[in-house]
């Protein structure tokens, strides 16, 4: 429970909710309270409510408290040592199942922010690649951040913390992505055009949503969809979770049987990631790309050609997956998925090449040649 903060959470959780009302039930919560709310959306290949008491430690004890309709209430409780002492500590938090889209959920939780960041979401996160996230583009991002805007009629929209990665451009194996924490104070469009003109992302972004001097929210989101917000969860909820569960359900669909043992000709299913420029056209961004691909983790990659063109092997070392990546002109990357290629290894190679390398647009093989 929430220290402090019992006698709000308690009658709320005790409600017969259902995942129908349940969005509402939180605004009037939050709008009530000085509370904030923690948003997971995920997709699962296995039933949370079955699978979770079961992957049960020493150290981590999950159990199921209530089941509504859609909808669970869970308790974790988790044991660990703070130098000689044996501590404890216990949070609850809601699965809420997707009325439409089958197998994306949003795990939802008051607890606060330690228990959120140093035990929930770190259990969520080890569960890959059985759960899985999303990842939200640069240009994706800012959409959803304008539309927010616009449809909520706010003045403004401030950038409060940020942190953000770079890429380098040298070359070199060794180089890394650089990351930074600022609190620039910034215009929404001001805050973009700058990380953009520096060749990076944004990790995760704190913002106050403003009608001139009012701030009716303040909100924060990562790249992988985690969502916070102390205010206005209905519009939150609608504004970005609900367009973050619609990329998962679009990657579950786009991304699934793409591997040959998937179909019945054993033919292939290629991808290809379109840059929107002539990305390639140095022959020294051969090397670069060659670099920043032999930097993903629990992986093989090997280079069968490097240059004129490229041509990678890349092995998925968490489920086997195995991949020919090309580099055919200097627009695109070819993506073949090979025998193997499930749904989380095509996501994360390709969040690779997003985050180390460069950002671009992912089609189907056959619809880049129409």
């Amino acid at each position: 429970m929430i220290s402090g903060r019992f006698d709000y959470i308690t009658p709320f959780y005790n409600q017969n909710h259902s995942n129908k009302g349940f969005v509402e039930d939180i605004d009037k919560l939050l709008g009530s309270y000085d509370l904030n709310v923690k948003s997971i959306p995920f997709t699962s290949d296995r039933l949370p409510i079955e699978w979770f008491p079961k992957i049960s430690t020493k150290s981590r004890k999950i159990k199921v408290l209530k089941k509504y309709d859609g909808l669970q209430l869970f308790q974790m409780t988790y044991n660990y040592r703070d130098g000689n002492e044996e501590r404890e500590e216990e949070g609850d938090f809601f699965i809420y199942e997707h009325p439409e889209y089958i197998k994306v959920y949003v795990a939802i939780t008051f607890e606060p922010g330690d228990f959120f960041r140093r035990i929930m979401l770190p259990f969520f996160e080890s569960l890959f690649p059985h759960i899985m996230m999303t990842f939200i583009t640069h240009k994706k991002l800012r959409k959803l951040l304008e539309n927010f805007k616009e449809e909520n009629q706010f003045s403004s929209i401030i950038i409060t913390r940020a942190s953000q990665r770079f890429r380098f451009n040298e070359e070199g194996k060794n180089k890394k992505i650089v990351p930074m924490v600022s609190w620039p104070q910034m215009d929404l469009s001001k805050a973009f055009k700058w990380v953009y003109e520096n060749n990076g992302w944004f990790q995760s972004l704190n913002f106050k949503a403003k009608r001139h001097i009012s701030t009716f929210a303040e909100i924060s989101i990562t790249r992988q969809g985690v969502l916070v917000t102390n205010n206005l969860y209905e519009k939150v909820f609608k504004g970005f979770i609900i367009p973050v569960c619609k990329i998962i359900h679009e990657n579950i669909e786009f991304f699934g049987n793409r591997g040959r043992l998937s179909n019945r000709k054993l033919s292939a299913k290629p991808l290809t990631v379109d840059f929107g420029i002539e990305q390639f056209a140095d022959a020294s961004e051969n090397n670069k790309f060659i670099q920043s691909m032999k930097r993903l983790n629990k992986a093989s990659v090997s280079v069968i050609h490097g240059n004129p063109y490229i041509h990678l092997s890349v092995v998925d070392y968490f489920d086997g997956s195995i991949f020919d990546l090309w580099v055919l002109n200097s627009s695109q990357l070819f993506i073949v998925p090979q025998m193997k290629a499930s749904v989380s290894s095509i996501k994360r190679i390709i969040n690779h090449v997003f985050d180390t390398y460069a950002e671009g647009d992912i089609r189907d093989y056959r619809e880049a040649l129409d």
